[in-house]
């Protein structure tokens, strides 16, 4: 028990340095984006990936449904948030894409945390 709360309180610990990198990155000048390699072909799915990365640390961090829905729309709503903060800092147009991009992102953690779950369900019951 003390354990598996250790884990957890990692995995917490992670998400959330994990978005603070993100706003960072976010927040950058675009020509230090530009040598980061963030923009161009591959910008979209960066996006997928970041936010599937948050979408798994942190919702696979609790065990209630309720609180990994809560999660995947607190990491929805930080996408969104970053987006409209960009918009409004550097006076770009606001984009949808990526902030639909987000939200796939956290919904495929979503979906794999919960079919993990489910998968060892089924298993210890076997």
């Amino acid at each position: 028990m003390l354990e598996e709360r250790k884990r957890r309180s990692v995995v917490i610990i992670l998400g959330c340095v994990w978005m603070v990198m993100l706003a960072v990155l976010s927040f950058l000048p675009n020509h230090d984006k530009l040598l980061l390699h963030t923009t161009g072909h591959y910008h979209r799915w960066g996006h997928m990936l970041a936010f599937l990365a948050v979408s798994l640390l942190l919702v696979s961090s609790v065990t209630s449904l309720w609180s990994r829905f809560a999660l995947a729309a607190t990491a929805v709503s930080f996408g969104y948030l970053l987006e409209f903060l960009e918009h409004v800092i550097y006076r770009n147009e606001l984009e949808k894409s990526d902030v639909m991009i987000d939200t796939l992102g956290v919904i495929l953690g979503l979906i794999l945390v919960l079919a993990y779950e489910e998968y060892k369900r089924v298993r210890r019951f076997d």
